[in-house]
Parts: C-alpha cells; sequence; structure tokens
C-alpha cells in the first residue's frame, strides 16, 4: 500500500526520466500541484502522454547546471526532489567534466535555489556506487571508508556530502536515497535495457561485458518509489537521512542474462554468451564497482519491504521493454550507442 504524503507543490528535477516519471505520478496521485524540470536528454517520446491532460503538472525545459533558470521556475515551491544525473557512468572515464556538471554542480545549484526560495525538504537520489568496495558486505549506511571508483560514483557521493551542509545550517529535512539497479518497463538504459536490445537485434547471440560475475541488488521502480514515500511519511525528522533502497540479496549479471533470454521466449542453449572487455578487479569495464549489496535493515525497519523480489523485477522488465520496442517506432539502440549518437548529433550541430 502507498503512503499519501501532504500534497504540498513540489519541484522534480529529471522528472520526465525514467525513475521520474514514476515519482511524478505518485506525487500526483496525492494530488500534488507538481513542476517537471528537465532537460530531456534522457527522456522517452511519449513520458508526457500518461499524464496529460493534468492542469497540476508543470512542465520547465532547463538544464540543473543553470541557477538562473532554477531559481526562478522553483520560487513557490515547498518541496524538491532531485533526480537529474547523469547515467552514462562508463562515459565518465573519457569525460569526467560530465559527472562533474551533472552531479556536483548541479546539486550545489540545486541546493543554492532552495535556500533562496526557503524551501526546506529535499528527496536526493544516490546510488549504492558511492560505497566502492566497502569493507563489509552486506553494506549499511553507516559502513566506510566511502570510497567512490568512478566519477559518477564520486559524484553522488559529492551531492549527499554539499547537502549535508546546506541541511545542518539551513534547517532543511533532506533524505539522500542509496538506490539499487532500478528497472522497469519504461527504462531505457542499464543492462536489462541493453540485453534486450542485443537480443532483439541477433537472438542467437549475446555480448556481455566483463564476465558475468557482477553482482548488483535489482529493484522494481515502482518499489523503490514506494520506499522513497514510506520513508519521508514516516522516518523520524532530522537534517539528514541516509537509506539504502534495493532487495536484499543480489543478481549476477549471467543471472540477469538467463532471466532475459527466459522472458523473449528463448532458449538459452541456444544463445551463444560472448564475453568482452572486463577489468582486472572484476569490473565490467573501467569505474564498474563489481559488486554491491546491500543491508536494508534499517528501511526495513520504517515497514517497507518490496513487492517483487529482485528476479521477478528483472522478467517483468524484460518482458516490458521488449513489448515496447516490438510495438515499434524505437530504433534498437543500446544506452552507449544512442549516446554516442546524440554526441554526434549535437557536435555536428555545434559546427
Amino acid at each position: 500500500m502507498t503512503d499519501h504524503l501532504e500534497p504540498v507543490p513540489t519541484f522534480v528535477t529529471g522528472g520526465a526520466g525514467f525513475i521520474g516519471g514514476e515519482v511524478v505520478a505518485s506525487l500526483l496521485a496525492d494530488g500534488a500541484a507538481v513542476t517537471v524540470f528537465d532537460n530531456l536528454s534522457t527522456a522517452e517520446l511519449d513520458w508526457a502522454t500518461r499524464f496529460a491532460p493534468d492542469a497540476r503538472l508543470d512542465f520547465v525545459l532547463g538544464d540543473v547546471t543553470d541557477g538562473a533558470a532554477l531559481r526562478r521556475a522553483m520560487a513557490g515551491h515547498e518541496r524538491v526532489v532531485h533526480l537529474a544525473s547523469g547515467t552514462d557512468i562508463a562515459g565518465g572515464l573519457d569525460h569526467p567534466e560530465r559527472d562533474f556538471a551533472s552531479g556536483v554542480v548541479a546539486t550545489e545549484r540545486v541546493c543554492e535555489s532552495m535556500h533562496a526560495a526557503g524551501i526546506r525538504e529535499l528527496w536526493f537520489a544516490s546510488s549504492g556506487v558511492v560505497y566502492g568496495r566497502p569493507a563489509r558486505i552486506p553494506t549499511a549506511e553507516g559502513d566506510g571508508p566511502l570510497l567512490p571508483e568512478s566519477h559518477y560514483a564520486a559524484a553522488k557521493l559529492a551531492g549527499e556530502a554539499l547537502i549535508a551542509g546546506f541541511a545542518n545550517l539551513y534547517g532543511w529535512r533532506a533524505l539522500a536515497f542509496r538506490f539499487g539497479n532500478t528497472v522497469g518497463p519504461r527504462s531505457n538504459h542499464g543492462v536489462v535495457h541493453d540485453f534486450v536490445v542485443k537480443l532483439l537485434r541477433d537472438p542467437g547471440r549475446l555480448d556481455i561485458l566483463g564476465d558475468g560475475r557482477q553482482a548488483k541488488p535489482y529493484i522494481a521502480v515502482g518499489d523503490l518509489v514506494g520506499g522513497m514515500r514510506r520513508a519521508v511519511a514516516v522516518s523520524p525528522r532530522a537534517p539528514v537521512t541516509i537509506l539504502n533502497v534495493g532487495t536484499e540479496g543480489t543478481l549476477t549479471v549471467l543471472d540477469v542474462a538467463g532471466l532475459v533470454i527466459d522472458a523473449l521466449g528463448l532458449q538459452r542453449d541456444s544463445v551463444e554468451l560472448a564475453f568482452a572487455g572486463g577489468t582486472s578487479d572484476g569490473g565490467g569495464w573501467p569505474g564498474d564497482t563489481a559488486r554491491v549489496a546491500f543491508d536494508t535493515s534499517a528501511i526495513r525497519s520504517l515497514g517497507w519491504l518490496p513487492a517483487q523480489t529482485a528476479a521477478e523485477a528483472v522478467r517483468a522488465t524484460a518482458l516490458g521493454i521488449a513489448a515496447r520496442y516490438r510495438a515499434g517506432g524505437r530504433p534498437l539502440l543500446t544506452a552507449s550507442e544512442r549516446w554516442a549518437g546524440t554526441l554526434v548529433a549535437a557536435r555536428s550541430a555545434a559546427r
């Protein structure tokens, strides 16, 4: 059962993205007026159709690094949900400036704008990759030291620190959620999405980065949003609350591959698994944290449990993504292929 939250005017950065769409839908269901602030860089073309017509939803096209635009759009709201972020973790190897801009600079701009508008409630999308390779697995929120292994992870950790400074100085209530791998039928990036795309293009072969033993928690996007809302509804008020949000246990990349193959109606022994790349420390690419496993006792103590297991979430996601591609209108591109095409287009337009 979803917790009902006070329907205060809410500003959502990245609200047109995969997770953002689910958060916006839940806030509208509360009766809240919602402003989505997004540059549409990761949005699906049909993202807005699920909300139309709804007079309570406003959309502002903008980038979260633009402090002046944020301040103008944020005025009059009482809550901020900061989801906007880069999602091309592997791309940070060659372009660290992207994660610095979309993670560190953007979060500082959001905090400045909140302070200027007198807003004191913030939900922040962090990530389990901030733990790096911790001494204890499964890892709880207080475990450390936190030694990120990618620019993306470092930016998320820096975002948590920036928020903590503002929250303690100005009397905010900030909640930072360390997400597990979030999946759902509307996802357009991540390993489940990319495996579906690859198998729809060639049902006889699946290319896998690394050795397939990388292990992560996977969570259905609806369960993720439910966990966030539960924490907001019942957690003790404090300047900063940090919570892992994910399923218990992990799935390896090979586990995910098998579940996706099954969901697409293929026989596992008919699909050649082709391994490539990988790093000496077990990652699929430089900066890939090979193992993330959560201790979720803190959020479970608030009365939250995911409705779907990791395997159920992955299977439902694969079925949904495949159905969307089979319906037509979308090129069969992995996330990295789509990002590469976007970069080429942007560079051509700039010439």
